[in-house]
């Protein structure tokens, strides 16, 4: 079917379109919303972009989005710069260890100070019981002060204790500092037992004749009970890590006595410090004296003179000519005396090692000059 059509208005040069086609014009069915009778479909709008929709207004809070300067913005930094400050002064406080914080919410890095030892023989205070006097000091000095210094581990006598059949001994004391205490027995005939009170198991429980070791931890007033069928002998030592400070013996201060060599110690492998003094004593005997001594703690150190004038490593120690041994080191800090073995002429030697055979190590050393 034809239907008349109209023609649409001329462009701008005056032609309309059909004009410029040549022929008539067939138009095409009305499609959409110009369509009669249809109804335009459904459709949703796509979100712009550049234009989104506007958002539900929410308040920021206070400070958030405030332009610097501004008192919204300052309001909010003032509590973060308190709380800066505030971390500033506990730190400072704490790293400080201003009035022990540290040591109190940490603990101490370092050990307590404790007094040194004077004597390689403790005193049993308030009891029957003597120590050994042999190894009681032969003078009294002036008391130490108190060091966290720590020496490496070295037994200090206690007590002797001997009898026979049962008995039960006087008290005498454990440091409370003491690391362990231990017994060393003999006996002849029987049993041995030895029972520590308030200790559920036997510090020694051994078959006689016999000789042995037994180990306890209680510090405080100790009582042993001591079962046996015959005569038995006790040793009670303790073990220590203060260092020991030793008066000189009577022998070094005696008339006829004098200073022969001296000399400081110095690191080689380890730490080393503290002065040596030789004494030729009044009787023509030598002995050995370390002063405000210090040496890296380890089991089985000895003192020896070396020909070498000054060693500076292991290597140049072993290589020179043969060393004599002084007198084995048990304690590593502290002021300590030393007898000369009979036949050792210090005064052939340049210098004084801590060895360590253990591990074949020259710790320290002291070059040695004549004494002024």
């Amino acid at each position: 079917m034809t239907t008349r059509h109209t023609s649409p208005k001329a462009d701008d040069e005056g032609t309309a379109p059909s004009d410029r086609d040549g022929g008539d014009t067939v138009s095409e069915p009305a499609v959409g919303a110009d369509a009669p009778g249809v109804e335009a479909p459904h459709t949703l709008d796509a979100p712009d972009p550049l234009n989104p929709p506007d958002a539900p207004a929410v308040d920021a809070p206070a400070g958030i989005g405030a332009t610097p300067g501004s008192p919204a913005a300052g309001g909010a930094q003032r509590p973060l710069a308190v709380l800066a400050l505030l971390a500033l002064i506990a730190s400072a406080l704490v790293g400080g260890n201003a009035f022990g914080l540290r040591d109190r919410i940490f603990g101490s890095a370092l050990p307590k100070a404790l007094p040194p030892a004077v004597s390689r023989a403790a005193g049993v205070p308030g009891s029957g019981a003597t120590p050994n006097p042999a190894l009681a000091p032969t003078t009294t000095g002036g008391a130490a002060a108190n060091t966290v210094l720590r020496s490496e581990p070295w037994w200090q006598s206690v007590v002797d204790l001997q009898g026979s059949g049962q008995a039960t001994e006087p008290a005498f004391a454990v440091d409370p500092n003491a690391i362990q205490w231990r017994v060393t027995w003999t006996c002849q005939t029987g049993h041995l037992t030895v029972r520590a009170a308030g200790r559920a198991r036997p510090v020694v429980d051994a078959a006689c004749p016999g000789k042995g070791l037994g180990y306890a931890t209680q510090t405080g007033s100790q009582i042993v009970q001591v079962s046996d069928d015959g005569p038995w002998q006790l040793h009670v030592d303790q073990q220590v890590d203060v260092p020991l400070v030793e008066p000189p013996t009577a022998a070094m201060t005696a008339p006829g006595t004098r200073p022969v060599l001296t000399g400081s110690l110095y690191k080689i492998d380890q730490s080393g410090s503290g002065s040596v003094t030789v004494y030729r004593l009044a009787d023509g005997s030598y002995a050995l004296r370390l002063d405000q001594f210090f040496v890296s703690p380890n089991i089985d150190l000895e003192i020896r003179f070396s020909p070498l004038p000054a060693p500076h490593s292991t290597d140049q120690y072993t290589s020179s000519s043969p060393s004599d041994v002084v007198a084995p080191l048990d304690i590593t800090a502290g002021s300590l005396n030393f007898a000369v073995p009979a036949g050792i002429d210090p005064t052939r030697y340049h210098s004084v090692v801590v060895w360590c055979p253990l591990v074949q190590s020259a710790y320290a050393a002291a070059t040695l000059a004549p004494a002024k």
